[in-house]
């Protein structure tokens, strides 16, 4: 039997057991706060847009004057005023139509979190994620119908204009009109096992997501797979697009790489470099010509690093980890996508779409141009002494 004394102290050692655990549970939370950031008419992303240079605005946004001026229009269509001069209902928003598309620009374009991008525009960062989050949908919405940004397989017409510029660059190939490879991007954790699981890359060990992109001989995006599992391989992603392209493609194929499947279903449709396993086995009457075909296909598979190359540059925030939420990170990447294609078709600065353009040929025939003439297969290097017995007893 306790005593009252005795009761009196475990209630206080109890005391400061929950007092000890609810001072460890609160945490020391800063905030940025209104008062530490400008108003948004004299924020560095408003002088930028008034007072600043072409060159610096094509630097800091990825668009020219020009095209971010086309785009704003896409997401924003003028409306019909109002004959009274009224304003629309309800309190004005604090940034205006252009600072939204630079907040969005800005949020693609770069790796900064909220915070900083805060301190460009001036606003809060309840504000700023509002915002980001409203031009994702409006982007995705309003570009993925538009001619200018659409991912869109090309026509018959336009398969035989991709062929033809493919055909003026290599004279051997006149049937290829895009380039596909697949592209591992990191994402955040996420609470939800089965979910984490499938997103974890047993090749990088590391959390990711994997997408497919054909690209065109334009340099734009015309069959895109996006935010699948980091689990899957670019073979197994294949499978799910595979019947789409043969209803589509007809005669013609798409280079890739190793990665995918060139039997089966994808025989005829998918066409890449052999593989040096594949290459000893030829029959010496057609090696010299398979090895030379391939060589061909190496040097056009290199394109589709090229558009990779440009995303990831061009957009920088494919480079961090992408949201763990997928709705919101297949927003950001059809986004990026969309504003992709639209940036080569009214900018260009795209690797493919110079190289695949007519003048180009003119550099490209000097002489140690090609820098991928390291991979290519060279005539007699795969001779075997099964060629030399088969020699011998030809001429007997």
């Amino acid at each position: 039997m306790l005593t009252i004394q005795q009761k009196w102290q475990i209630e206080m050692l109890m005391l400061v057991i929950l007092l000890i655990k609810y001072h460890n549970s609160i945490r020391d939370r800063s905030y940025l706060l209104r008062a530490a950031v400008v108003h948004p008419s004299l924020s560095p992303w408003r002088y930028l847009y008034e007072h600043g240079d072409d060159c610096s605005f094509l630097h800091l946004t990825g668009l020219t004057r020009e095209a971010f001026i086309i785009l704003q229009d896409i997401l924003f269509p003028p409306e019909p005023s109002d004959e009274f001069g009224r304003r629309p209902p309800g309190r004005p928003k604090l940034l205006d139509k252009s600072s939204s598309l630079g907040l969005l620009l800005f949020y693609i374009g770069s790796t900064m979190t909220n915070k900083y991008l805060c301190l460009i525009f001036g606003i809060v960062p309840t504000q700023c994620t509002i915002y980001i989050k409203d031009m994702l949908l409006l982007a995705t919405d309003k570009l993925c119908c538009h001619p200018l940004s659409s991912v869109r397989f090309p026509d018959a017409a336009k398969m035989e204009q991709f062929a033809a510029m493919v055909n003026a660059r290599e004279p051997l190939i006149d049937d290829v009109i895009g380039f596909m490879d697949g592209v591992s991007l990191p994402t955040q954790c996420t609470s939800e096992e089965n979910e984490q699981n499938a997103m974890y890359d047993g090749y990088t060990c590391d959390t990711t997501v994997n997408n497919v992109l054909a690209y065109g001989p334009d340099g734009k995006v015309f069959l895109s797979a996006l935010n699948f599992p980091g689990s899957w391989t670019d073979g197994k992603m294949s499978a799910h697009f595979i019947e789409f392209i043969k209803r589509k493609i007809g005669r013609y194929k798409i280079c890739v790489d190793q990665g995918f499947p060139r039997q089966g279903e994808a025989y005829g449709i998918l066409v890449g470099p052999i593989s040096r396993r594949t290459a000893r086995g030829l029959h010496r009457d057609v090696r010299d010509y398979l090895l030379k075909i391939s060589n061909i296909h190496t040097s056009l598979r290199q394109a589709s690093e090229w558009g990779m190359r440009g995303l990831q540059g061009t957009f920088p925030r494919l480079k961090s980890r992408l949201p763990y939420d997928k709705k919101k990170r297949r927003l950001v990447l059809e986004t990026i996508v969309f504003i992709h294609n639209l940036r080569t078709d009214i900018v260009g600065m795209n690797q493919i779409k110079t190289v695949f353009f007519p003048e180009y040929e003119r550099i490209h025939t000097l002489e140690g141009y090609d820098r991928i003439r390291q991979y290519y297969f060279r005539p007699g290097e795969y001779d075997t002494d099964d060629d030399n017995d088969e020699s011998d007893s030809d001429d007997e």
